[in-house]
């Protein structure tokens, strides 16, 4: 079946996006064996990168047998791809579980945290080394759930107002690339500090 694409609980269908057919499968619960594989290709990718990863490097870090891989993900672009939708899912669920983020820059700190907490699986995404088709899918995805962030800000369809949430996208995007690369939570922290106050002065 087609994947849906989600964003932190926010689905699209990429339908026809991809060059090659993209299918996985969504689970209610991600099984021992799901999770095993899902973290031995994401530290296959993060050291070869998806183009020279194999499935059977997948096999020998995983320990899983091919034919498990293929069950229950399929191939390679399969798999990265539920790499993504686990990563979506985990921060919707995080910041779902936040003690009330009721401001902008609240919840665009809590995004930014659940990125530099996950940042190992994020910078793989975040690569250039992706599917084909996985770039337009990767800024549906963004753009479904910054878009949910921006919801009540009471921005309407104006020029100004449409130029101002590519702006505010624009910048927590480019937060997140960010955040990714620190080493450590105080620098990590010094860059989420510097987005809510250029977003704090974008929405005044």
């Amino acid at each position: 079946m087609s994947v849906s694409v989600t964003a932190g609980g926010f689905s699209g269908n990429p339908s026809g996006l991809t060059r090659v057919k993209i299918r996985t499968r969504r689970w209610a619960k991600t099984t021992a064996t799901q999770q095993r594989i899902l973290d031995a290709a994401a530290a296959v990718f993060r050291e070869h990168g998806f183009t020279a990863a194999t499935i059977g490097d997948v096999v020998s870090t995983s320990g899983a047998s091919i034919g498990s891989i293929y069950h229950h993900f399929g191939g390679k672009s399969e798999l990265f791809l539920a790499i993504h939708e686990k990563l979506s899912d985990t921060i919707g669920a995080q910041m779902a579980a936040a003690d009330s983020p009721t401001t902008f820059d609240r919840q665009a700190r809590g995004y930014l945290e659940a990125i530099w907490e996950h940042r190992d699986v994020a910078v793989i995404l975040a690569s250039d080394d992706v599917p084909p088709g996985y770039e337009r899918i990767r800024r549906d995805s963004m753009q479904a759930w910054f878009h949910h962030l921006l919801a009540d800000q009471d921005l309407d369809i104006s020029a100004h107002d449409a130029l101002l949430t590519r702006v505010l996208i624009a910048v927590l995007t480019e937060s997140a690339a960010e955040v990714m690369t620190c080493t450590d939570h105080t620098s990590a922290a010094a860059v989420m500090d510097a987005a809510a106050t250029h977003l704090g002065r974008l929405l005044a």
